[in-house]
């Protein structure tokens, strides 16, 4: 929990780089209850020498079909300067390793279609992109 304020403000970073800050309305207060008390999600700092540099937050899903769990990485964010230079694949790897120990069988993700960096990057991965098929939501 100590790291909440880091983590806070790395997520407030990646809502200014979507063009998107608007959006982040959640408190430091919300991110702590549903992270750490709800445990509905996981959390991942990068650092180098105590300097975070980037997070990951994911989630477990359940693909009906084939009755495996699966993660939802929610958010993959490293900061500008340190992007090019292998920090985002770690970190990616961590999340996978993280998903692997948990018997999860899989990551899947979305990205925003401007966004033609992180496109490259999980080309690079060798991500397979999903089409047919729309995502939608509903505040509740």
């Amino acid at each position: 929990m100590k790291d909440i304020d880091m983590l806070y403000a790395l997520i407030g970073e990646m809502a200014l780089f979507e063009k998107r800050p608007q959006d982040r309305t959640g408190t430091k207060e919300e991110l702590e209850f549903w992270l750490f008390e709800k445990k509905i999600a996981t959390a991942l700092i990068a650092e180098i020498d105590g300097e975070a540099i980037g997070y990951a937050i994911f989630y477990p899903i359940f693909a009906s079909f084939s009755a495996k769990g699966k993660a939802h990485l929610e958010d993959i964010f490293i900061r500008e300067q340190f992007r090019g230079k292998g920090f985002g694949r770690i970190l990616f790897n961590a999340v996978v390793n993280f998903c692997n120990k948990l018997g999860l069988t899989a990551v899947e993700w979305s990205c925003l279609d401007w966004n033609k960096a992180a496109i490259g990057f999980y080309n690079k991965l060798g991500a397979k992109r999903e089409t047919g098929r729309f995502y939608f939501s509903i505040k509740i």
